[in-house]
């Protein structure tokens, strides 16, 4: 019996596939690392939320959040690739108590880049969206690159965010 076309359906595309592979490599440092993370299933500015543990296996307190974005290839200017973030997102994470990381996934690379949202703005006034705009471009360094090295400074970055320091006493 031949199979009946029904006519048009759902269809899985390269954007999909680079979304998920972006989780899949991020994913696998942060678990390398001793952590986890908690996947979203409607995404509202956040992907990711990362928890941490400490050397003996212990759950620390908070949290921090992860926005994840892919492309097929990133956009370079010199060395630092460049997003337009859109400025509702900026507004919800600069707003955010919890640290918040946005990951640039390069598929055909299978590299990601991260930065530390929050801390980006707060460093330079002349980061920050003009009045009325829709996005603000953020520059990310080629050397932020997402390992367990950069796993370990969200983490560092977590702790100084509640004015603690990775193995204080909470």
């Amino acid at each position: 019996m031949a199979n009946k076309i029904f006519g048009p359906h759902k269809q899985r595309t390269r954007a999909h596939v680079i979304a998920d592979l972006s989780v899949h490599h991020v994913e696998g440092f942060i678990l390398e690392e001793g952590h986890t993370v908690q996947r979203f299933g409607s995404d509202y500015g956040y992907d990711l939320m990362l928890w941490t543990f400490d050397e003996h296996g212990y759950v620390e307190p908070d949290d921090a959040y992860l926005q994840l974005k892919a492309a097929e290839t990133l956009h370079a200017i010199g060395s630092d690739y460049v997003f337009d973030l859109d400025v509702r997102d900026y507004n919800l994470w600069m707003r955010d108590k919890a640290p918040v990381f946005l990951i640039l996934f390069d598929a055909s690379r299978k590299r990601a880049y991260w930065l530390a949202v929050q801390q980006y703005f707060w460093e330079d006034a002349a980061r920050q969206p003009k009045k009325g705009a829709k996005t603000v471009r953020i520059r990310i360094s080629n050397r932020q690159v997402v390992n367990r090295r950069a796993i370990a400074k969200m983490r560092d970055i977590k702790w100084k965010a509640r004015g603690w320091h990775v193995g204080d006493k909470p």
